[in-house]
């Protein structure tokens, strides 16, 4: 008896044995492709082609439309100031005031003198009217005449020196007022109540914020793609995920020679003056449109920076990293990894994996 069970297999080993041996041989015949894997339904699509924008991605900045120093043309202390930095004034509106109590008085008295001249220069003009008749009835003689003549037109010149005069006293008064050339905000205000100004002295610093300018500088391998009234899009980082457009308008004639760059300006609508000159843009300029290959949105699977989609080959799903190009609507152009008329899977959901067998 002890001789016969160290012989013989146990039931319970032989049992074991036999339950490896079935499960090795489904594994075999499920990797093999056999009936144990079954097809999945997928919904399925094509790759198409159809035109899709370009775009040219540049750094700018944005500039005021137009900036001025506004100078004062008068002289005498400021008597009042209107504004303040960041106030919006339209062309005309009073920045500062000027005491112009002196140039009123020179004013009136400019006034006065011509009031006075025009009298004399009336009568001077009576004067001669006379004198011509007289020396047709022969009661006086040429040089007679010619003195009286030559008073009436000193009359008449000192009259016209003097409304000149009074032209200057009433442009001194006007230049009291310190206004606005154009719409635009105070960027700074450069002087305060009591100070002294002269003519040239600076009062405040106004922009014009409504256009824009976008200031874009275009590598020099990129110039022959740009162009008068291309549309121009960008972003600026006070407003993430807003993006704002404008219009190529002015290009520069000649590439700088240090950094081999053109500059090309954009005009930017900015109505309720949101953007600010000096703002740094990132942007694009759209370029003629190019046929590519499209897929729709759903048919991406991302993994962090990277996208894939499902390609169907023989029967069975192969997954591809793609490269991405512009996208219009729920398409996506793709720059590399699938071609047109590719078979790919349309909703690439969380179960598709590399291999798995389609109907």
């Amino acid at each position: 008896m002890a001789g016969f069970n160290t012989q013989s297999p146990r039931p319970s080993a032989l049992l074991l044995l036999g339950l490896l041996a079935g499960c090795a041989a489904g594994v075999t015949k499920a990797r093999s492709g056999g009936e144990a894997e079954r097809a999945t339904k997928v919904p399925l699509t094509q790759v198409g082609e159809r035109p899709m924008p370009r775009f040219l991605s540049l750094t700018g900045t944005l500039a005021a439309n137009r900036a001025s120093e506004v100078a004062a043309d008068g002289v005498g202390r400021v008597r009042d100031t209107f504004v303040e930095r960041g106030s919006f004034v339209k062309q005309g509106e009073l920045l500062v005031r000027l005491d112009a109590r002196s140039a009123q008085l020179s004013d009136s008295e400019a006034r006065a003198q011509v009031q006075a001249l025009r009298s004399q220069h009336d009568a001077a003009q009576r004067e001669c009217e006379r004198a011509e008749r007289l020396l047709r009835d022969r009661v006086i003689g040429q040089a007679e005449y010619d003195r009286l003549s030559a008073q009436c037109s000193s009359t008449q010149w000192s009259s016209e020196a003097a409304q000149a005069r009074a032209g200057l006293a009433s442009k001194a008064l006007g230049d009291a007022a310190v206004r606005a050339p154009f719409d635009g905000m105070v960027l700074q205000r450069f002087v305060s109540l009591g100070e002294y100004v002269r003519p040239g002295s600076a009062v405040a610093e106004i922009v014009e914020v409504d256009p824009l300018r976008l200031e874009l500088t275009v590598p020099e391998s990129e110039v022959g793609r740009v162009r008068a009234g291309q549309n121009v899009s960008f972003e600026v980082v006070a407003f993430p995920g807003e993006r704002f457009s404008g219009s190529v308008v002015h290009l520069a004639p000649a590439v700088r020679s240090g950094t081999r760059d053109l500059l090309v300006e954009a005009v930017v609508r900015n109505p309720d003056h949101k953007l600010l000159p000096g703002m740094f843009a990132l942007a694009r300029i759209e370029l003629e449109r190019a046929s590519k290959p499209v897929v729709p949105l759903s048919a991406l699977r991302g993994q962090g920076s990277k996208s894939r989609v499902f390609a169907v080959v023989s029967g069975r799903l192969q997954e591809r990293l793609v490269q991405l190009g512009e996208r219009e609507g729920d398409l996506v152009a793709i720059e590399k990894g699938v071609g047109k008329d590719d078979r790919i899977v349309a909703r690439a959901g969380d179960n598709l994996r590399d291999g798995l067998r389609v109907e």
